[in-house]
């Protein structure tokens, strides 16, 4: 779905996917998003 970073306070979006919407992102996992 995307590329993300992991941080202290989270997973980071650093890209999305083509047609892939944070929405999306956020819904594809439980971790907390930043």
């Amino acid at each position: 779905l995307g590329v993300l970073d992991v941080t202290h306070k989270g997973l980071h979006i650093e890209e999305l996917a083509p047609g892939v919407t944070r929405e999306d992102m956020i819904a594809a996992t439980e971790a907390t998003i930043v």
